[in-house]
């Protein structure tokens, strides 16, 4: 899975010559569909009041209105291992934030898991859910994620609560940066459909109406410890001069 994360990186970073035409269109259109909208409801009656960020997952310690579940290669026979708590950042100094940190593990396990399979390894993810069965972000532009990295390259996966495909998932990335307090911005037209960690061979668009969950997994295929620190995950917003 890591290897697809990191060719899928690759591959986006390759093609970026080429698409930047076809992407910058894109995203000027969906921004151009998204103000008309607003500016019809400047008629309908129903003012567009909308705040410009919208909080999806605050890690401060003050809400407990999601889920988290870590996943790792050990449920296919691996020896990865992650965990995820809220709480003092400790050694960092970053204070209360949401800490997703472990160790990817590259060699092999025979032993097989629960299921029999076997092989699978150099995996660690973290999945995220609100309490809501989707959160609707149709009227926002992008998702940002506040947080401090370590140099690693992660992924960023959303899925919708009903998938137009079995296991569709929109994946981005994470720019690796070294240590230090930042704002991800990944807009929502950014994001690229996937499967089981390989890019599909037809676009989808990712339908953010109907957002259900997103997960974090480490993505640069390279073994060694990892550490991602993470205050708050929130849509955003384009100033357009209506709202």
């Amino acid at each position: 899975m890591p290897a697809f994360y990191a060719a899928n990186a690759a591959l986006f970073a390759a093609q970026s010559c080429v698409r930047v035409v076809s992407l910058a269109h894109l995203h000027e259109t969906a921004a151009t569909m998204q103000r008309f909208g607003r500016f019809l409801r400047l008629f309908d009656g129903k003012p567009d009041a909308l705040p410009p960020i919208k909080p999806i997952f605050t890690f401060d310690g003050s809400s407990t209105a999601f889920s988290a579940s870590v996943h790792t290669d050990r449920e296919w026979g691996g020896r990865s291992r992650a965990t995820f708590r809220v709480g003092n950042a400790g050694a960092s100094g970053s204070g209360v934030c949401g800490v997703f940190e472990g160790f990817i593990d590259k060699s092999s396990s025979m032993v097989p898991n629960e299921a029999g399979v076997t092989g699978r390894h150099g995996f660690a993810m973290l999945q995220l859910r609100t309490h809501e069965d989707e959160v609707g972000c149709e009227e926002y532009d992008a998702l940002a994620l506040r947080a401090s990295g370590d140099g690693r390259l992660y992924s960023v996966s959303l899925r919708n609560a009903v998938p137009l495909a079995p296991n569709i998932a929109y994946q981005g990335f994470l720019a690796r940066e070294r240590r230090g307090w930042r704002t991800y911005e990944l807009p929502f037209t950014s994001f690229a459909a996937t499967r089981g960690g390989r890019l599909l061979g037809q676009p989808r668009v990712l339908d953010v109406a109907r957002f259900s969950s997103l997960s974090i997994a480490v993505a640069d295929d390279l073994e060694g410890p990892f550490r991602l620190e993470i205050r708050g995950v929130e849509a955003l917003r384009e100033d357009d001069g209506l709202g």
